[in-house]
């Protein structure tokens, strides 16, 4: 017989009462609530548990990025802007994951607005990366990934505009998976970038995530673009692709990003040999140059997220002295980006979005690092030096990320190695769109094959 909802539930709060006062995951605790959800799923679940691909989340107890809303919980998305604002409904991704039988335990803390990679916050708490509580985390899913890489919860939800799940993944040392723009609903969840904003889940096991999957995609008609892809059962699409032979995959060089250390080589070629040995083929494609991703993605970004904050939310320039330093400096260089700008780095995404399909005919799968170095100290969480360079955490970063989100492509994040720091580094395996069953069944054969592992920082492992 499998932990009951009630055991499991009680695990996770007495873990977050014991870690989260060093650990700051957590910016909500329901603790109430999740009680009586667990309660009710017992009783539902009469000592059975229910089969199927969403099975693993009966009972579970889960992590939701702040930036989804949660009925009766906070709504603020990790800002004083909108302190004291409080959720009515539940976002679609929280609703599907409760039908599927999980426990939302809280919020997980988030860059404010989901606008930034540290999840530093000074006027409302800041999140510790748990191997090394010195640094950063990652963001803006910073929470999420640092409470399911302390062992608090095994499944969170995260966003990703510019490789909000991805980062934090690769800092912290768990899965992160991006979805295709399309894939999952985005209603009743905080827009940054609405070009670019994709839900996701950080996790402990592929399983999970493709539970989690399963139980969240689909269309909505609260939000059209989902419409886009017709209702489709994941568990059902094809889970061999990919592997046993059938698998071409590269590693393009203009994507790789410059002066990671020897340990990061190591991780990736860990990945390349892992795929090889499940009789993968490793091709050469011709893929866009990396350092140009930032002048397509910037403009959109900037002008799509100033456009939310003055005429969606109405908060700014009005509020401005109540956002963080960061996001509010973002918001008035956002101010510079004119039209012609906006339409130009459009065009140009539209060529990535063409180039790339066609790397996709030819190789289904593409390898590469989340960025060029580690995370940056709590201390100074805005710069990071790479081969013996000062530069900012996010030139060193974002290169590596943004082609995902310009593209609307999925991609699925792990643990591999260490640094020279001792702290994990990520490598995502990225395909075509709606390739996410192909992503994990690639996954789930690396996790068993022990070309990773998500492994508990010592501190957090008792």
């Amino acid at each position: 017989m499998h932990e009951s909802a009630q055991s499991q539930l009680q695990t996770t709060l007495d873990r977050i009462d014991r870690f989260d006062g060093e650990l700051g995951a957590f910016t909500e605790v329901l603790a109430e609530s999740a009680a009586a959800v667990a309660a009710r799923t017992d009783e539902l679940a009469a000592g059975a548990r229910p089969d199927g691909p969403t099975a693993p989340l009966w009972g579970l107890p889960i992590g939701v990025k702040e930036l989804f809303e949660i009925a009766g919980g906070q709504a603020s998305y990790g800002s004083e802007v909108l302190a004291g604002r409080r959720a009515t409904h539940d976002s679609a991704v929280v609703a599907r994951l409760r039908a599927a039988g999980a426990v939302v335990v809280g919020s997980t803390r988030s860059h404010e607005f989901g606008w930034g990679i540290t999840t530093q916050n000074p006027a409302r708490g800041s999140t510790r990366n748990p191997w090394d509580l010195g640094r950063v985390p990652g963001g803006s899913s910073g929470g999420s990934a640092a409470a399911v890489a302390a062992g608090l919860v095994a499944l969170a939800t995260g966003t990703d505009t510019g490789g909000s799940i991805r980062i934090p993944a690769a800092f912290c040392g768990v899965l992160g998976l991006k979805t295709t723009v399309g894939r999952i609903s985005r209603t009743g969840m905080a827009p940054l970038a609405p070009s670019f904003d994709t839900p996701g889940f950080l996790a402990r096991s592929i399983e999970l995530l493709r539970a989690a999957l399963v139980a969240t995609a689909g269309p909505d008609t609260g939000d059209p673009v989902t419409i886009r892809r017709p209702p489709v059962e994941i568990a059902g699409e094809d889970p061999g692709i990919g592997v046993d032979g059938a698998l071409r995959f590269a590693v393009p060089a203009a994507l790789l990003p410059a002066g990671p250390d020897e340990r990061w080589r190591r991780s990736l070629d860990e990945v390349v040999a892992g795929l090889r040995a499940l009789g993968g083929e490793q091709v050469e494609v011709e893929a866009p140059d990396a350092s140009g991703l930032l002048d397509v993605f910037a403009p959109m970004q900037m002008a799509e997220a100033l456009h939310v904050h003055e005429d969606v939310l109405g908060t700014f320039p009005a509020d401005a002295d109540r956002y963080g330093a960061d996001v509010r400096g973002r918001l008035e260089q956002a101010g510079a980006v004119d039209v012609r700008r906006y339409l130009e780095a459009g065009r140009a995404a539209n060529e990535l979005r063409t180039a790339m399909l066609r790397i996709f005919a030819m190789a289904p799968l593409l390898v590469t690092p989340v960025g060029s170095c580690g995370p940056s100290t709590t201390a100074d969480p805005d710069e990071i030096v790479v081969g013996g360079q000062t530069m900012p955490l996010r030139a060193a970063i974002m290169p590596s990320t943004v082609l995902q989100n310009v593209c609307g492509l999925p991609s699925l994040t792990v643990p591999v190695g260490t640094d020279a720091d001792g702290l994990p580094v990520g490598i995502q395996l990225t395909g075509g769109p709606w390739s996410e069953p192909h992503l994990l069944s690639i996954g789930a054969a690396l996790e068993s094959a022990g070309t990773f592992t998500v492994r508990t920082p010592r501190r957090f492992a008792t």
